[in-house]
């Protein structure tokens, strides 16, 4: 059987599938406030001192020298947390099963969608994990490539809005009909994949790359003394919550004005979901400032917040471990041209290639006293 691993594994899915999908959701979980306390200094050796309201705020390098570069840190980057449940279905195997994602109008971020025009694609991928183990490692954004089996896909034409499992192909190549008990009868000899260690993963999306842009999940076993024969997809198969804490964000104090300031964010150790944070992986930044919006109310709607914000700067790319804000700019040209007093001033730092939209750490920045 070994020969025929190809089948799946030449085809595997991109890791941590699901945090994906959080661009534009609406929050179900809210954020929390959990302030740092006691004084900071950060790695550049730029003390601490209070700021409005008894909270700290880091006094940056740059506010005594405007040649130096702000060095962002661990303490001055924001958290968030993520849920997953996602509904567990047995279906019949040895079975030409039918997948249907008919009665969705709704995503598990309550977004609107249709069924027929906005699903591009429906993925089947095999996972060496059990669903708890799935849903864990999607809160964590770390589903281990090395436990994915494979995936075969359908990419519905016309408007389709159901498919049987011989309709899905491996980049577009149907699948050989010989291979498929391999994976789906497990009378198979030698069945590679107990269901007890294996689940299946069926994932609706808008888009056609794997793994981006799901709109609804399920996970699935197949048994023989199973009945049903068809797994249909519902608003309700996938719920999602998540949690966001930008007042765990300790200020950082940069020059007001015109002045050029440069984020340097190669210390950076902790992403905001606690894993690891590689400057290598940044790829784009923005600056955003909201002139009358409170860290609550964008916490409330944080994944809203590019529109929510009254200016937006930014770049469609980023090389290294630092970015000078002086090189963003508004979508109509405007050049990003310093901080003041008013409102809110954040750094976001993005990367594009991680499966995860969301700012991979945030900076909330204050004009130097």
């Amino acid at each position: 059987m070994k020969e025929h691993m190809h089948f799946w594994k030449k085809f595997g899915l991109a890791p941590a599938v699901v945090l994906t999908m959080l661009a534009g959701c609406q929050s179900s979980g809210g954020g929390t406030s959990s302030p740092d306390s006691g004084a900071a200094r950060d790695d550049a050796g730029a003390d601490s001192a209070p700021g409005d309201g008894g909270s700290q705020v880091i006094v940056s390098a740059a506010c005594q020298d405007a040649k130096a570069a702000v060095a962002i840190t661990d303490p001055t980057n924001y958290t968030l947390s993520v849920d997953f449940d996602i509904k567990t279905f047995t279906v019949k195997d040895a079975t030409n099963l039918k997948f249907d994602w008919s009665s969705l109008d709704k995503d598990f971020f309550g977004k609107s969608l249709s069924a027929k025009d906005d699903i591009d694609m429906v993925l089947i991928a095999l996972w060496h994990l059990t669903p708890s183990a799935i849903e864990n490692d999607l809160k964590k954004d770390d589903l281990p490539l090395a436990q994915n089996a494979g995936v075969i896909t359908f990419v519905p034409d016309g408007g389709a809005t159901s498919a049987n499992l011989n309709d899905f192909t491996e980049l577009g190549q149907m699948l050989p009909t010989d291979l498929i008990p391999l994976y789906f009868d497990t009378s198979t000899p030698d069945y590679a994949y107990p269901q007890d260690a294996y689940t299946f993963m069926l994932m609706a999306s808008t888009g056609t790359m794997l793994g981006k842009g799901a709109r609804s999940i399920a996970l699935f076993h197949i048994d023989p003394d199973a009945s049903d024969e068809e797994l249909a997809l519902s608003n309700d198969t996938t719920k999602l919550s998540y949690s966001v804490d930008l007042h765990r964000a300790t200020p950082v104090q940069v020059p007001s004005g015109p002045s050029s300031v440069t984020i340097d964010f190669g210390q950076m150790k902790t992403n905001m979901l606690g894993g690891l944070y590689l400057p290598s992986q940044i790829t784009r930044a923005a600056v955003a400032h909201f002139k009358s919006s409170s860290l609550d109310d964008l916490q409330a709607k944080f994944l809203d917040l590019q529109s929510l914000a009254d200016e937006w700067y930014s770049n469609s790319s980023l090389a290294g471990s630092s970015v000078d804000l002086g090189t963003l700019a508004t979508s109509d040209g405007k050049k990003f041209s310093g901080i003041d007093g008013s409102g809110i001033w954040m750094t976001a730092l993005f990367c594009d290639n991680c499966n995860n939209p969301a700012p991979q750490s945030i900076t909330i920045m204050q004009p130097c006293p």
